[in-house]
């Protein structure tokens, strides 16, 4: 049941002179309703340049419910991106902070990340090859023209 959404009159009684409702804290809907209305469509302050003062750095936050990352590209510039893998969804870094050098190595695949853009590298050391050869199921041998089962 919704309470709040497009009942403007709840929402303005939710901030009083000298009180602030519970529900501003710990209702989802109304929190869904900031998502929307407020981080969708405002500009965010994600950190200062200062942040991420080398090429490689980075800086990693969240806005609203979206991992963000800031990024100091090898042309000087400052970059800020979604901390997601638009190859495989998963963040690009887990830690808050650091030097990347040239590249985001991609968890979970053998490409990097850089400018928007993929490249392939070299599996990592421990070989991600002979991981998801002792991990995933061995798909059984076909002759060509034969139907796959």
């Amino acid at each position: 049941m919704a309470r709040y959404r497009g009942n403007v009159e709840a929402i303005k009684g939710l901030v009083r002179e000298t009180e602030v409702h519970r529900d501003v804290y710990i209702d989802e809907e109304v929190f869904q309703l900031e998502m929307d209305h407020v981080f969708a469509n405002t500009w965010a302050y994600v950190g200062h340049d200062s942040q991420v003062a080398k090429p490689g750095d980075y800086y990693g936050t969240t806005i609203g419910t979206q991992p963000i990352l800031m990024v100091r590209h090898t042309d000087g510039t400052v970059k800020v991106l979604h901390n997601r893998c638009p190859h495989k969804g998963t963040r690009i870094t887990t830690e808050s902070c650091g030097n990347t050098g040239k590249f985001f190595p991609l968890p979970l695949s053998c490409l990097e990340f850089q400018d928007r853009r993929f490249a392939a590298r070299d599996p990592p050391e421990e070989g991600l090859r002979e991981h998801r050869r002792r991990t995933e199921p061995r798909r059984p041998r076909h002759e060509p023209g034969q139907a796959c089962a």
